[in-house]
């Protein structure tokens, strides 16, 4: 089985780190539209850490893991 996550991490206003994932995302996913969907997630306000309001994009990865079953 292969997973692909999306770790979008931002600065917030008291200078902190904010950062959450998004799973099982597709393959086909451009840079530009997670830049825009990260542009838009500060625009709008849509979350708040525990420094106060997201105020800039730090950086996005994209994480894919392969997990084997053993049979034993």
């Amino acid at each position: 089985m292969i997973e692909r996550m999306l770790n979008m991490r931002f600065n917030d206003v008291a200078k902190g780190k904010f950062t959450f994932e998004v799973k099982d995302v597709k393959p086909e996913l451009k840079d530009a539209d997670i830049k825009a969907a990260m542009d838009s997630i500060i625009a709008k306000d849509m979350f708040l850490s525990k420094g106060g309001k997201l105020e800039s994009i730090e950086q996005a990865q994209i994480v894919t893991k392969e997990t084997t079953d053993v049979v034993l």
